[in-house]
């Protein structure tokens, strides 16, 4: 199931593309002499349409947006922060409320409702519970004492720096634009007043009969004492422009220096710069882009070549090579504007005509998985941010695990889709006699898979351990950890200072105490053996210095 929408925000329209640009050159580092000419133009235009259109296509080959990247964006809502229980068939706590529950520092029972997050298709009138329990959590958490790992230990809200910074940017940027634009457009206004002081070359019946015979005969050609060599210009009605020093006695190099800018003007070459300019205004901060320019008109000029040399058998082509070096010229200008005729060009152009050879059934095949590819991977490969939230935790009387549900891709899934993947989740629960984790995280994805029509791995499913007070307490009591009045925990007669159960998602932390204990369990959350850390033991003095820098930290 392929999902379309037109949002990609700007940095990443300018990330996904730098990545593309630095892929295309890479490529054409290695393939450059082996492909046929016009792959890299066209792949130059995936590049492009990447880098102006803010499309995001998601697919089941895209890939997640990068971590460090979605935090830039203001505008799309994530409900990752909140975690929202749905219960179904547990026992009543003392609030009346259906759901989990959760042991307080003073031993109550307690029990948090709150609303789901605004999720198309959500049943606000869901019985739900969340403060005081951690993502992935069971229904028996502590939460007394100080955290059992220092705050340090988990990421903050990366920023770009202060807010007089990002404030700043934006005006930067417009100044940057602004300024670019106005070199590039003062450079063109100047080229083409000298260009209108040309003359029409309306009766040279040996112009105007090699255009007929190449099917260009409606081009205009002009002559021009301010131009060095040929060009072709204009993006309507577009005309050829010789310099007045060129030699028009000589037949051939009139017929390849027609041939060659009538090519440009075929190929709509004009239009690609003029788009290629676009994306080095709208990215004028981006060294890549400008480096992409370099090459894309680099690489318009070869394929133009080519294609004049498709026609022509070899003695042709060295007479072809002959003609450019007699319009090469010394000065050097932009070949982002016009035709590239400087000496350095020509003298790369003039190797590659001279190591012309036809395409082979190979590199064509090659070149059209490539482009093929190209295209496939600026399509789909990334996309734009969007809400991973699907369902909230799941819990069910019947079974010792819950389930929470994330999409890993845009995907359209139709009216009420939280609803509909929550009903598919307690349906596997309350079928589940295996009580596998694995089994039900696949048995999750197909059923889910089922009720929206799209692949399996459009769903990221946690599975977590899920029990109530009283199944733990009979689970610690075997393995000597009782829970005492008050909410903490004692150890076969010691009283617990740091406690964990990473199964389970339970933490507990207290200033005094004589060992530290952590549970471990099986893959099918049963206890398996539970490591303890007396005072004196070295693992003990440890955490008690992390526990000491932690405070005098905060």
């Amino acid at each position: 199931m392929l999902h379309f929408r037109m949002n990609m925000p700007f940095y990443l329209m300018a990330f996904y593309g730098s990545v593309m640009i630095a892929a295309v050159l890479l490529l054409r580092a290695l393939l450059k002499n082996k492909l046929p000419k016009f792959v890299f133009p066209a792949l130059w235009g995936v590049v492009l349409l990447r880098l102006l259109v803010p499309f995001s296509l998601s697919s089941p080959l895209s890939l997640p947006v990068p971590a460090g990247l979605t935090g830039l964006s203001e505008s799309v809502a994530i409900h990752e922060d909140e975690t929202t229980w749905v219960a179904e068939d547990l026992p009543q706590t003392q609030s009346g409320t259906a759901g989990s529950e959760a042991t307080g520092g003073d031993g109550t029972a307690r029990a948090w409702a709150s609303e789901s997050p605004d999720i198309p298709g959500t049943d606000n009138d869901t019985a739900v519970a969340e403060e005081g329990v951690m993502e992935g959590s069971s229904g028996y958490v502590m939460d007394t004492g100080t955290s059992f790992l220092p705050r340090s230990f988990f990421p903050g809200n990366n920023s770009l720096g202060s807010d007089s910074l990002r404030n700043a940017l934006p005006a930067l940027y417009l100044l940057g634009l602004a300024a670019v634009a106005g070199i590039l457009a003062w450079q063109k206004i100047t080229y083409a007043k000298r260009l209108k002081g040309g003359l029409l070359m309306e009766r040279n019946e040996t112009v105007n009969g090699l255009l007929r015979d190449m099917g260009m005969g409606h081009v205009l050609v002009f002559t021009n004492d301010e131009i060095a060599s040929p060009l072709a210009c204009g993006l309507i009605g577009p005309r050829i422009c010789l310099p007045t020093r060129m030699d028009f006695g000589n037949a051939v190099l009139l017929r390849h220096v027609l041939a060659h800018e009538a090519m440009h003007i075929r190929r709509r070459d004009n239009w690609v710069k003029a788009v290629m300019l676009a994306a080095v205004v709208l990215h004028w901060y981006n060294p890549l882009v400008w480096l992409m320019a370099k090459c894309l008109a680099s690489d318009l000029e070869a394929a133009c070549d080519a294609a004049v040399l498709k026609k022509y058998d070899t003695d042709q082509r060295k007479s072809y090579a002959y003609s450019l070096l007699a319009m090469a010229v010394s000065a050097s200008r932009s070949s982002l504007l016009y035709s590239a005729f400087s000496k350095t060009e020509v003298e790369r152009r003039v190797k590659g005509i001279l190591a012309f050879r036809k395409a082979s059934a190979f590199a064509l095949l090659l070149s059209v998985l490539l482009l093929a590819g190209g295209t496939v991977a600026s399509a789909t490969g990334g996309q734009a941010p969007f809400s991973h939230a699907l369902t909230s935790y799941c819990a069910s009387s019947g079974s010792r695990w819950g389930v929470k549900v994330e999409i890993t891709r845009d995907i359209a899934l139709g009216q009420r889709p939280q609803k509909r993947a929550e009903d598919a989740v307690f349906s596997v629960l309350d079928a589940d006699a295996s009580q596998d984790p694995d089994i039900i995280r696949e048995a999750v994805q197909a059923a889910l898979a089922r009720e929206f029509g799209v692949e399996r791995s459009a769903f990221d499913v946690s599975v977590s351990l899920c029990l109530d007070a009283e199944t733990v307490d009979a689970q610690y009591a075997e393995w000597g950890i009782e829970c005492l009045d008050n909410g903490f925990l004692r150890y076969q007669g010691e009283q617990v200072r740091i406690y964990r159960d990473e199964m389970l998602g339970s933490y507990q932390s207290r200033e005094d105490g004589g060992v530290d204990i952590a549970v471990r369990r099986n893959r099918l959350g049963e206890i398996t053996a539970v490591d303890a850390w007396h005072a004196g033991d070295d693992e003990y003095d440890r955490r008690t210095k992390e526990l000491e820098r932690h405070d005098s930290r905060y």
